[in-house]
This record gives C-alpha cells, structure tokens and sequence, in this order.
C-alpha cells in the first residue's frame, strides 16, 4: 500500500468527495498537508457525572463562537468528527490522535484503521489523564487521518456489499449516545466507586465516634467541676448554719 500524497487526497475530495464537509484555506481549496487531513470535533457526548443523564455539545458553523467542552481530570467524553468520509473501494485510512493530545495528557481510544468504502463520521473516545481541566473547543482540528491505495492487484467489492459500511449522521449520533450511556462518566473514579463509598462511610464512622468520646469526656470533666462547685456550697451552706446555731453569748461566759 502506498500512503496518498496532498495532490490525490485534494483530487478524492473535489471530485469523489472522499470528505465531506472538508475544512477549507482562504482560496477556498481542501485544508489538506502534505500526506494526511485534520479531522475535527463536530460533535461531543458525555455523561453527566453528577446527575447520570446525557450532555451534548454541537459545532454550528453559522454561530461565531463555538461551543468548548472542559473535560475534568479522569472524565470521559465521545467526540463525532465534523467530516464524513466516503473512501473508494480501493483507498483505506488510519486515524490518529494529534500531538496536542499527548501534550495535554489526553488518551484517545478507538482511533485507529477505516475500511475501504467506509462512508461516514468518525467516533472516538477521549479520557482526561492530567491533573487539570482541559477545554475541547468545537470545530477546531483533532485528529489526523492517512490515507493509503491498495495495491493494483486488490479486487474492489461490490457496490452492493461496500454500501453496508455506510453510516448515516443520525446512526453515528445514536451509536455516540449508546457509547456514553453505557460508559463511566468518569473510569477512574466510577470503577472504584464502590471502593471509595465503603472507605468514606467507614471514615464517617470513625469520626462519629472519635467525637463522640471526645464530647463525653468533656461532659464529665465539666460534671466533675459542677459536682465540686455544689459540694463546696453546701459545705459553705453548713458552715453558715453552724455559726448561727451556735449560743454565742454562753460560750463566751463559759471560756471566761
């Protein structure tokens, strides 16, 4: 296989439409480099990791500012690229992750081999591997796709057979939101959730009762006082009475 100079993949794009939606320079030719073409963010899913429920943000090309997804430390989402691929019989693609990723510590799965006479978007998933939050801003590029011709001797499949490759917009949409709703929000903390319930509650429990002997300590240290206060007023009290009983006329008569 022989990897597709810019010249043919510019040649599949204008006149097979290999991609649609392509991105455009200022002389209105397809954004293409040298042997690949950047594939961008169109759409983004992910799930909610407070409440559970589906999130969606959608690239529109006639508002000026665009959504952008801040995605949290751990936090997965589903990314539909903005293009749609229709690749000939005899052309395959292997997509890959931009080196921004890497830089920002972000893990791209399922990126990888197309089929030849594959037609639509493209799903990937990404997870947040660094320690802060890392913003995707929609429309911008993400991935990197390659494309190869197949060697002269390949035999095309059928129209017929290649047309079961094709996915549509809203079946990419749906297999999106399918992916999402049964992933974690976020893997690494969603798979020890569990985990880390169970050391939390055993946590609290301590606690409780680490204050709880602290207060009645406190409590019986404050009883002890009170106890002494109220003997010594009594004693006082006793004293006081004593005084006041005693015939203090007589015993002055008998001491002298």
């Amino acid at each position: 296989m022989s990897i597709l100079s810019q010249t043919c993949i510019i040649n599949l794009i204008k006149n097979a439409g290999m991609v649609r939606n392509y991105r455009e320079r200022p002389d209105r030719e397809p954004w293409v480099e040298a042997a690949s073409y950047d594939l961008r963010a169109g759409r983004a899913v992910w799930k909610d990791p407070d409440s559970g429920s589906l999130q969606m943000e959608t690239f529109r090309p006639e508002q000026t500012e665009q959504p952008i997804l801040t995605l949290k430390p751990g936090q997965m989402v589903i990314v539909v690229t903005l293009e749609e691929l229709t690749l000939p019989a005899d052309v395959c693609g292997t997509v890959y992750s931009r080196n921004r990723l890497q830089k920002d510590n972000i893990l791209a799965l399922n990126a990888g081999h197309v089929d030849p006479g594959y037609g639509g978007q493209i799903i990937i998933r990404l997870i947040n591997l660094g320690s802060t939050i890392w913003t995707l801003p929609l429309g911008e590029p993400i991935f990197t796709i390659v494309f190869e011709q197949l060697e002269s001797d390949y035999e095309p499949r059928s129209v017929t057979t290649s047309q079961k490759d094709n996915r549509s917009a809203s079946d990419t949409l749906s297999a999106a939101c399918r992916t999402a709703e049964h992933a974690f929000s976020n893997p690494f903390h969603d798979l020890y959730q569990s985990e880390i319930r169970k050391q939390l509650i055993e946590h609290d429990n301590q606690l409780e009762t680490t204050l709880r002997e602290k207060l009645a300590s406190e409590f019986f240290r404050k009883s002890h006082v009170q106890y002494l206060v109220i003997e010594v007023a009594l004693a006082l009290f006793a004293a006081l009475v004593l005084v006041l009983k005693v015939p203090w006329s007589e015993m002055i008569k008998w001491l002298q």
